[in-house]
């Protein structure tokens, strides 16, 4: 009998001890963090050789060693993030999403990081020379971002909403619509690459900030408080350098 007490108090050890290194290894959460994102916005996020790289990719990178933990990207269009961190597809968001009070009813903010101007893109030969040439215009915009309300306010505006930037860039240089909306950052990228586009003005920034679900306080807390230090530190600010933003 004593042999077999002795025996099952051993496997409940071991079984325990298994649990434990379940959770963590060498300080890095066990759990696969999925980090959602929407990889057409560089030099933010973007895809190279199949892999999510760029300004966010690097923070999501410094903060895996940081807090320590382990985590794969899903890459999708941008109006499906909220929904997605909803239904917790998603563990964690960054995307240069812009902090709203609206989307504050769904989702929770960390502290913003970057807040860049929005800009007023179109083809040079145009004629068109400020935002105000803009009125009863056609825009393009991704759905479900800040650039889709901005364009709204243009007095006259027809919004033509898209599922990304590529494809609002192609119906801008078919002539289907007569301006996009992108961030400062991310227009200098595109018109390095398309020399027959330009801004012509730009609209106030926006905080941009990592989202989480609103169950998931304590990995917010975590985040966050390594996103601060970051802050501070000048990791973010190097980052920033690194990439012209």
């Amino acid at each position: 009998m004593k042999k077999i007490i002795m025996s099952i108090m051993v496997l409940l050890f071991v079984v325990f001890m298994g649990c434990t290194k379940d959770e963590k290894k060498d300080g890095v959460t066990e759990k696969v963090y999925v980090v959602g994102t929407n990889a057409e916005y560089p030099p933010y996020e973007y895809l190279e050789n199949n892999k999510v790289v760029g300004f966010d990719a690097d923070i999501i990178e410094e903060l895996s060693k940081r807090v320590g933990f382990n985590y794969k990207w899903s890459n999708m269009n941008f109006d499906g993030l909220i929904s997605a961190l909803q239904a917790k597809k998603v563990d964690m968001v960054i995307a240069g999403m812009t902090v709203t009070e609206e989307r504050k009813n769904f989702i929770n903010f960390s502290t913003p990081y970057v807040s860049p101007n929005i800009c007023y893109i179109v083809l040079k030969d145009k004629g068109l020379n400020s935002s105000k040439d803009l009125e009863n215009k056609k825009f393009g915009v991704e759905l479900g971002t800040t650039e889709e309300s901005i364009a709204r306010k243009v007095p006259g505006s027809v919004v033509i909403p898209f599922t990304g930037h590529t494809a609002a860039l192609l119906a801008l240089k078919a002539n289907k619509i007569d301006a996009m909306l992108l961030d400062e950052t991310v227009a200098q990228k595109y018109m390095e690459n398309n020399p027959e586009i330009e801004s012509i003005g730009v609209a106030s920034g926006e905080s941009k900030a990592m989202a989480f679900n609103k169950s998931d306080e304590e990995l917010k807390n975590k985040i966050d408080m390594e996103l601060k230090k970051m802050l501070g530190d000048g990791t973010i600010q190097s980052l920033k350098e690194k990439y012209g933003i």
